[in-house]
């Protein structure tokens, strides 16, 4: 279960504006280290196009190249993760294992297989990755492959509502913004996932660390902090969470909205600058010991949830 919560989902597709075509070694807007990366990884790449994702710093680049079609998230550095665009059809094989998930029935599109990510939470031997629509919403899905405690293989199913998330161990990556405030806080850098949702809303989730503790940050797209402290609490007490949030379960429950009716597993609280969050674990009702239904929501002290992702173990 701790595995699943530390999934970290990662899409290829960006639908925004800043869009170059096979630029030349003299066009300002792209450098030419980021051109070179794509070539020296993949033979002949040719219909290239960029798509700026942080200002001057990070693009989505898609290309052909041995009659596939790829995309890459890439810096003047390095590539931060990369995929073959498979197609818009999902395999059947994936698609029948979403029947055993509490978050079946929805829509498929998008389908792509990971091919490089620079760094990862943890061992797995594949991933796979489509859009979702489920419940009226947009999802990104991510099925991990590993062979965790055996032989066979085992599907770890990551739902999230960001459609694009990449790693970075780089800071000069991030707004400036941020690095003035870890500087500020006396907080060491450790690594980031940037987000962006299907509204193209980024946000900036940061790992960081003081006094030998690690922990996270949650920052909006104008870096204001939303979530996380360095030094969240766990409360053991449902009656302890604020009437708002316990009414957002409360109805998600009546309306269906989780696809199983839950109980809150786990409640962390976090408050730093005057702003406070709740990270709520939501788990099946009168399931058996072995089930993995789980949901992770992240509140902001108006009971907005922040991030909703669903996880299971697909058997």
């Amino acid at each position: 279960m701790k595995a699943l919560l530390t999934l970290l989902a990662v899409s290829a597709i960006l639908l925004g504006c800043n869009a170059i075509t096979d630029p030349g070694p003299e066009d300002p807007l792209v450098p030419d280290s980021v051109l070179q990366l794509v070539e020296n990884k993949y033979d002949n790449p040719q219909n290239i196009i960029f798509t700026e994702i942080l200002e001057k710093r990070i693009w989505n680049v898609e290309f052909e190249s041995r009659a596939k079609r790829y995309s890459s998230i890439v810096s003047p550095d390095n590539i931060k993760v990369s995929y073959w665009l498979v197609g818009p059809h999902t395999p059947d094989s994936l698609k029948a294992m979403m029947n055993t998930s509490a978050v079946e029935g929805g829509t498929f599109s998008n389908f792509k297989e990971e091919e490089y990510i620079s760094f990862r939470n943890f061992s797995y031997e594949k991933a796979y990755l489509a859009d979702y629509i489920w419940k009226e919403k947009s999802y990104l899905l991510k099925w991990v492959a590993s062979f965790r405690g055996g032989q066979k293989l085992i599907y770890d199913l990551e739902m999230s509502s960001s459609i694009l998330q990449f790693p970075t161990a780089d800071l000069v990556d991030l707004p400036p913004a941020l690095k003035q405030y870890f500087q500020k806080k006396e907080f060491n850098f450790l690594r980031a996932t940037v987000c962006i949702d299907s509204h193209s809303e980024k946000s900036y989730q940061v790992w960081l660390s003081k006094n030998n503790y690690d922990f996270l940050l949650i920052f909006d797209k104008d870096c204001n902090l939303v979530a996380g402290s360095d030094q969240p609490v766990r409360i053991d007490d449902a009656r302890e969470l604020p009437e708002n949030i316990k009414a957002f379960i409360n109805n998600g429950n009546q309306n269906k909205d989780f696809g199983f009716e839950v109980k809150i597993g786990g409640i962390g609280m976090s408050e730093l600058d005057g702003v406070k969050s709740y990270a709520v674990t939501l788990q099946k009702l009168n399931a058996p010991s072995d089930n993995t239904d789980t949901w992770y929501i992240l509140f902001d002290q108006n009971a907005k949830p922040l991030l909703s992702n669903y996880y299971c173990t697909l058997r």
